[in-house]
């Protein structure tokens, strides 16, 4: 129900056990069980309520005004606080949802704006396309906000050359102060005020000069727009900016005078994150997250894209590892123990990345060196990045120089 509305905020719902029925509120930061209400022995509190739910309006439900005026729209919205217009291109093929209740929930879409594109273009960034994409997603309220990261970024970009030309241009922004989720829980007295925005999430959307996904890249273009974006990252990294795991479907380039591709933006999501932050330990938030673990999730998108995309396009049928996206973290921890261990034999990239997998199955032995049988072996972070990236690429381009 979440993915099916644009920026939906909230979902209600109903538990019946026996002759006891539960109203559940979900929304981005978590769940609200109310109490039982015997329909049975309490009937004139159940039909109340009833009665309530028969009169509640658009919002009430969780549905957002500004994007979704009415259910299933896809147009014109104005975003009223800014005076900035957006054409919503939300059943387009390049759409990217991401689905599931609690999280940040990132979809992107294209838009149009005349507002928009009528601002002068930005000298710093050589991304020369008119296209615009919309960013909308629901980060935690305490976390640094990805337009004051951009910032960041930018002025390290300006002196270090693995960064210039390789991040992506901020247009616009906005943040939605009134969708915050700890007003509810404010309202129902599960948190002070003073511990308001500990875990609640808030809708932002952020529009960018339009990237290409780096899928639609094969054989040495492909491999030379990764290594372009995991140095940009280490050099990002070394500036204190972290950005953690890589996502295949948001990692993206674009093309400058028909040259060697290039860009970076990510987003973390399971079946990329390094094996060690799939534990138990690790779900719950005790485990650090250092340099290696970013290197170990550039491998896995590099695994990903050579054995799942030929010439650009994702694979129609018998796509090696489709058990990932369906699995929670316990599991996809023993698939990819697995996969270094025993299974990387059975497996074969598609034609048009047969140029990169000596390189992939060089990174994922370096990976499967550093789990010895229950334990990880921790990397200092430039070790990580000679060791698992920089030591396998270095060979891999004086054997392709020897052939």
């Amino acid at each position: 129900m979440f993915a099916a509305h644009i920026a939906r905020q909230h979902v209600i719902s109903f538990i019946v056990n026996n002759d006891c029925i539960y109203v559940w509120f979900f929304d981005r930061e978590n769940t609200v069980q109310g109490a039982a209400i015997n329909f049975v022995q309490d009937l004139p509190r159940f039909l109340v309520l009833l009665l309530i739910m028969q009169r509640m309006g658009y919002e009430q439900w969780g549905l957002n005004r500004v994007f979704e005026p009415e259910p299933g729209f896809s147009g014109k919205v104005m975003i009223e606080d800014t005076q900035i217009d957006l054409e919503l291109d939300v059943r387009s093929d390049e759409r990217i949802t991401h689905f599931g209740i609690r999280g940040r929930a990132t979809t992107v879409f294209p838009v149009t704006s005349k507002a928009l594109s009528g601002l002068q273009r930005d000298p710093r960034f050589l991304n020369e396309s008119p296209e615009l994409v919309a960013k909308l997603y629901w980060p935690e309220e305490t976390r640094q906000s990805e337009p004051d990261l951009l910032k960041e970024v930018y002025k390290i970009a300006q002196t270090d050359p693995d960064v210039q030309g390789h991040v992506p241009e901020l247009v616009w922004f906005h943040k939605f102060e009134e969708t915050s989720t700890s007003k509810i829980r404010v309202a129902l007295g599960l948190k002070d005020a003073e511990q308001a925005e500990q875990g609640s999430r808030v809708l932002y959307i952020i529009v960018f000069r339009k990237l290409i996904p780096i899928t639609t890249l094969s054989g040495k273009e492909f491999l030379a727009a990764w290594w372009q974006i995991v140095k940009c990252h280490r050099a990002l990294w070394k500036g204190g900016v972290f950005h953690r795991d890589a996502f295949s479907t948001t990692t993206t380039y674009r093309r400058l005078n028909a040259m060697v591709p290039s860009g970076l933006e990510r987003t973390g999501t399971v079946p990329f994150m390094a094996i060690d932050l799939l534990s138990p330990v690790a779900i719950a938030g005790n485990v650090e997250h250092v340099y290696a673990h970013d290197a170990e999730s550039f491998i896995w998108v590099l695994a990903w894209v050579c054995l799942r995309y030929e010439n650009g396009q994702l694979l129609s049928k018998n796509r090696p590892l489709e058990e990932w996206l369906k699995c929670d973290a316990a599991q996809c921890r023993k698939e990819k123990n697995n996969f270094v261990a025993v299974g990387l034999q059975d497996h074969h990239p598609s034609q048009s990345h047969k140029v990169s997998w000596d390189l992939v199955s060089n990174c994922l032995e370096r990976i499967h060196s550093i789990y010895p049988p229950k334990s990880y072996r921790k990397l200092e972070d430039q070790l990580a990045f000679e060791f698992l990236l920089e030591g396998p690429m270095l060979e891999h381009e004086a054997s392709l120089a020897a052939m």
